[in-house]
């Protein structure tokens, strides 16, 4: 005769649950690593954005024999060398569509034309996925012609005091929107050749991002100089991360900023890219802002 046993096997209500708590420990412990690869994967795709617009301006350069103006638009205020060839209100990012294969799109422009005219208002809602790091937020651009913005900004130089020589560095323009600085690589109506960069290519930058989402800075993507405020570049006076655009006479002094822990990322002259820590001494990010000021201090 077989005996069975009426005693029946499983888990008891504690260890229940303390397989549950284990559980749980396991995934808070798990998603901060997911959260971070994530992001180590989108920091190196904005580098990778960055690698490629520094191509474009290297492709624009060795075909033009000059990097295109931060942004073209009115001759008052230009920040250094002859007017640009249009007289539009224009960004440089619109100036190396081509090489960055979109010549389609760069036929359609109308470069004696502002942003915000036709046939050039038409083509700001085209989203150049290129131009968006993705670790920040795609927003509609305010002000002008409504369409997307663009996350990749134009270095037009260092303001304040050059931390070698202690002479003030030089601008131009009025103060509505804060005034440019004369020392940087992309800025208005500029023509800047890799020989003007004298501080050495690999040692100056030349677009960084301005990716946060509360910038408050963001307007066209296509959107250049007029004549008191650039759209398209930035100069580098404010230490990064820190200050968003405030409403009245701070629109070309706009920290650069993102969503990268730490930091922002920043293509330099040379095509290479870098990231640059947001704990940075100013004296340094000055420096490395600087094409021609002869600082002695390192990059970062």
């Amino acid at each position: 005769m077989v005996v069975r046993s009426s005693r029946q096997y499983g888990f008891t209500l504690v260890e229940l649950l303390v397989v549950i708590a284990i559980i749980g420990i396991l995934v808070a412990l798990l998603l901060p690593a997911v959260q971070a690869a994530r992001e180590a994967a989108r920091r190196s795709e904005c580098g990778n954005n960055l690698k490629q617009i520094g191509l474009a301006l290297h492709n624009h350069h060795d075909t033009y024999k000059v990097l295109p103006p931060g942004g073209s638009g009115p001759s008052t205020n230009a920040a250094t060398g002859p007017t640009a060839p249009f007289t539009g209100n224009i960004g440089w990012l619109v100036y190396i569509l081509p090489f960055m294969e979109q010549s389609s799109l760069y036929d359609k422009f109308n470069f004696a034309a502002n942003f915000d005219a036709s046939p050039n208002s038409a083509l700001v809602p085209t989203l150049v996925s290129g131009y968006q790091c993705p670790s920040g937020v795609v927003v509609d651009a305010t002000l002008g012609a409504a369409g997307k913005t663009n996350h990749y900004y134009g270095n037009m130089g260092p303001r304040g005091t050059n931390p070698t020589t202690s002479v003030a560095y030089s601008t131009v323009g009025s103060a509505s929107h804060g005034v440019i600085s004369r020392h940087g690589v992309l800025g208005p109506n500029t023509k800047v050749r890799f020989a003007d960069v004298t501080d050495g290519t690999s040692n100056t930058l030349v677009v960084g991002e301005i990716s946060r989402k509360d910038a408050n800075c963001y307007r066209a993507w296509t959107r250049g100089w007029d004549g008191s405020a650039m759209g398209s570049a930035k100069n580098v006076v404010n230490p990064i991360n820190a200050t968003p655009y405030n409403g009245s006479n701070n629109f070309n002094d706009v920290s650069f900023m993102s969503h990268h822990p730490g930091g922002v990322m920043f293509g330099r002259v040379d095509g290479s890219v870098t990231f640059v820590a947001q704990t940075v001494a100013m004296n340094v990010y000055l420096s490395f802002a600087s094409r021609d000021g002869g600082e002695s201090f390192a990059a970062p």
